[in-house]
């Protein structure tokens, strides 16, 4: 008897917990509801190259590309207007080739091989808002593949390591470089994900080298350097391996 009580008490509490639990999440519904609105993750506008008040346009000659362009802030003035562009058109994975001033309205591209590429061009306010004008296409050059020169050859670079630390060294001709930027990752990313917490130091020095303490002990790491010219055009060399340094074979006499 005292066992059926027992039991009976057990799903009485049950119950009553369903029901309270029920209560609260319907009072938080309607809570939501009342509430503000839940904040919009995506602060772009996409804007189209022929709408009227916005133009992009494209002009390939050879390895290189003119674009010009005028947009308008959907927000707040610009704080500064990128450049990018992809081999697809699809609007993801876009690397950012060029940063110029909010009041720029054209830039000029260094193609690294004679393939199609998609441009965009994004204005950023301070509160990081974009207003995204694109795409815009460059058709393939069929003609003058052969002659083009990647401004990365011009970057010597020569990556080291033990098991702790990382020595990178680098040799860039100093003709109007603003910065260079190195960052590391565990494996060989593409520079599309050049995040803040890759990034392992921004110099101004051309010529030189730094020492890099790995976290793992264990793991592979890969460089990427982006050197931004004073025209705000980017240039990308990686990703480059940490290799170890073996020790030279002894000759035999």
């Amino acid at each position: 008897m005292q066992t059926l009580k027992k039991i009976t008490c057990i799903i009485a509490i049950t119950l009553a917990g369903l029901a309270l639990v029920s209560s609260c999440s319907k009072e938080s519904q309607k809570g939501a509801k009342k509430g503000k609105k839940a904040p919009v993750t995506d602060n772009r506008t996409i804007l189209s190259p022929n709408d009227g008040k916005n133009t992009l346009k494209a002009v390939r000659t050879g390895q290189y590309v003119s674009l010009n362009w005028t947009i308008e802030s959907t927000s707040d003035k610009f704080d500064r207007i990128n450049i990018l562009r992809n081999s697809t058109g699809i609007d993801n994975r876009k690397e950012l080739v060029g940063t110029v001033a909010p009041d720029a309205t054209n830039f000029k591209d260094c193609l690294p091989d004679a393939n199609a590429y998609w441009y965009w061009v994004r204005g950023i306010d301070q509160k990081e808002r974009h207003s995204d004008l694109g795409p815009v296409k460059v058709e393939a050059d069929k003609q003058g593949a052969a002659n083009y020169i990647n401004p990365a050859d011009n970057l010597k670079v020569v990556i080291t390591r033990t098991d702790e630390v990382a020595t990178v060294k680098w040799e860039f001709p100093d003709d109007g470089c603003k910065s260079i930027q190195i960052a590391r990752y565990p494996k060989p990313a593409s520079t599309t994900f050049m995040e803040k917490q890759n990034l392992r130091l921004t110099t101004l020095a051309t010529k030189s080298q730094f020492s890099d303490t790995l976290p793992d002990i264990n793991s592979d790491y890969w460089y990427w350097f982006r050197i931004t010219s004073k025209s705000g055009a980017m240039i990308y060399k990686g990703p480059i391996k940490a290799e170890y340094v073996r020790p030279a074979a002894k000759s035999s006499k």
